[in-house]
């Protein structure tokens, strides 16, 4: 244990500590703070969501037929006071608006300046935000109402095991639950550039726990001894190790930052497959398993990247190769393969089994050139 120790402490040396702090916060200020300043993000979205959090203070996490229809009765009342304002305002009585109706059958795109310059006036005085309102809760009342059928939209009918898994929603009533879309869309997102910094910084760390011992010589004194040329195991187990400490402080960083979120925690145990979110999912998990099973993934798949890392290291002659090794890498797990490794987890429109095989088989290949690898430095190969 104190060799693996000793790796380590060569890993976490104060220059790449800083050097990996720095690009941290430089990457959360440029990619990551966003989506927690705004959030939600835009309108209706944001209303939508005020609203769908009264929903829940209200009805709980699910919503059946009697609700429902108490919710729709409410925004009625929400449209006679939209239309009260209009008689009493000058700008709707100038333009001839007078029903909430009518307000929303204006064609701003039409040559009447009247009308472009009252949009303009309910949508985007600081004072006036009922017309947003009324759009999130046309949204909601929209997207509650067609929860039954719109799952089957975008399936084919040659997916039998996905039509099966969306009628046994339907049937479950799970779709009758109110789980917004904004908040997974915005874990989804914000998860993503975490994922993405945790490989970077997991490659900067690791990548030099082999070249650093060639490049100073030390390679030679180990192949001296039978413990000596065993420190290759160690090495990665030390690698391993690093990895896992880093996903932890950035996930901890992270879960300080996300639970900060305004309304999150009246969701946790909302069902993520459910009226107001798309898409749909293989499991029937709450946002909380579901945010679990999201880091146990990134847990993963930050070993594999520490695996990948000291394979790099020990085919890299020099840190210009290893370089060119780990570039290639990071695009391939941030640009084509983010997709099916972490963005879209047990989506349903991809194969249910997609993804475990594909977290297989990068173990596998990593696994099987560390083998090999390892093999040779057993036999004392000091060829690199």
């Amino acid at each position: 244990m104190g060799i693996i120790l000793h790796e380590m402490k060569k890993l976490f040396s104060l220059k790449i500590i800083v050097l990996v702090a720095v690009l941290n916060v430089l990457f959360y200020l440029m990619y990551i703070q966003f989506y927690f300043e705004y959030f939600p993000n835009g309108r209706p979205d944001k209303d939508a969501y005020k609203v769908v959090i009264e929903m829940q203070q209200q009805y709980g996490l699910e919503l059946d037929e009697t609700e429902f229809e108490q919710f729709k009765l409410s925004y009625h009342k929400r449209v006679q006071e939209a239309e009260q304002l209009m008689h009493n305002d000058p700008q709707f009585k100038k333009a001839g608006i007078s029903t909430y109706e009518a307000f929303r059958a204006m064609d701003v795109f039409s040559d009447n300046k009247e009308w472009d310059e009252l949009d303009r006036y309910a949508l985007f005085n600081p004072g006036i935000d009922l017309f947003w309102e009324l759009q999130g809760r046309e949204y909601l009342i929209e997207q509650y109402e067609r929860r039954l059928e719109r799952p089957y939209a975008n399936l084919s009918n040659e997916d039998a095991a996905a039509l099966q898994r969306m009628d046994e929603m339907v049937a479950s009533g799970t779709l009758n639950t109110i789980f917004p879309s904004m908040i997974y869309d915005n874990f989804k997102n914000v998860i993503f550039y975490v994922y993405a910094i945790s490989i970077i910084s997991i490659l900067l760390i690791v990548s030099p726990i082999f070249l650093r011992d060639r490049r100073s010589r030390v390679v030679h004194l180990q192949h001296a001894s039978r413990i000596g040329r065993s420190l290759f195991l160690s090495k990665l187990i030390a690698a391993l190790l690093s990895a896992v400490l880093i996903i932890s402080i950035q996930l901890g960083c992270f879960f300080l930052l996300y639970s900060q979120q305004p309304g999150i925690e009246l969701f946790y145990e909302a069902p993520i497959n459910s009226a107001f979110n798309f898409p749909y999912f293989w499991h029937d998990l709450t946002f909380a398993q579901f945010i679990m099973l999201t880091v146990a993934v990134l847990y993963v798949l930050g070993l594999i990247t520490a695996l990948a890392a000291a394979f790099f290291s020990s085919i890299s002659a020099n840190y210009m190769a290893l370089v060119a090794l780990q570039i290639p890498y990071i695009y391939l797990m941030t640009q084509p393969l983010s997709r099916v490794l972490i963005e879209e987890l047990i989506m349903l429109y991809r194969p249910k089994y997609a993804q475990p095989l594909a977290y297989g088989l990068f173990i596998t290949i990593v696994a099987g050139l560390l083998a090999y690898r390892w093999h040779r430095e057993r036999k004392g190969d000091l060829l690199l």
